[in-house]
């Protein structure tokens, strides 16, 4: 008996993480809900862009042409994912790190803390988290974000030094 056959899957899925493009329209803002201390709660408007559809797709095609290269089976994108339409997004599911709400740029009109993650025009107070970061990457941002708020604090001690 081949016992490889009896424990080959039939079908698997995919999972696709992938870096999602900046996005201008996506936004945190506060809410008119208030949470259990009466502050206002968040509100998170992410949007999604064609160009974020086609990244998972072309990973999704990639995948395809390798797996019948290499004789491994066949890979069938979602239906979801190669039509262009406006609801493919509401397949997605985020990886709740949002990022880039408060992003560092040199200029203060592409950003709100500059290189050294001080809010721009004010002179105390400093912002270290993934809300820096210009752009997301797709994997978790903890080490990153330790590594920020270690040279930030070597900064903020040089500077009170």
């Amino acid at each position: 008996m081949d016992t490889a056959a009896l424990s080959a899957p039939k079908s698997m899925s995919l999972l696709s993480m992938a870096e999602q493009a900046p996005n201008p329209d996506s936004r945190i803002q506060l809410s008119e809900q208030r949470d259990a201390l009466d502050l206002p709660k968040i509100q998170l408007n992410w949007k999604m862009t064609e160009l974020d559809r086609r990244t998972h797709y072309a990973m999704a095609t990639t995948v395809q042409r390798e797996f019948a290269r290499l004789g491994l089976g066949r890979v069938e994108p979602v239906e979801w994912l190669r039509v262009s339409s406006t609801s493919w997004s509401s397949n997605l599911m985020g990886t709740f790190h949002p990022t880039g709400s408060t992003r560092m740029a040199t200029d203060p009109k592409r950003g709100v803390v500059d290189a050294h993650c001080r809010v721009h025009g004010v002179a105390n107070l400093y912002i270290a988290g993934s809300s820096v970061f210009p752009t997301s990457g797709y994997a978790n941002p903890t080490f990153t974000i330790v590594a920020l708020a270690i040279r930030l604090a070597d900064r903020v001690k040089s500077v009170l030094g």
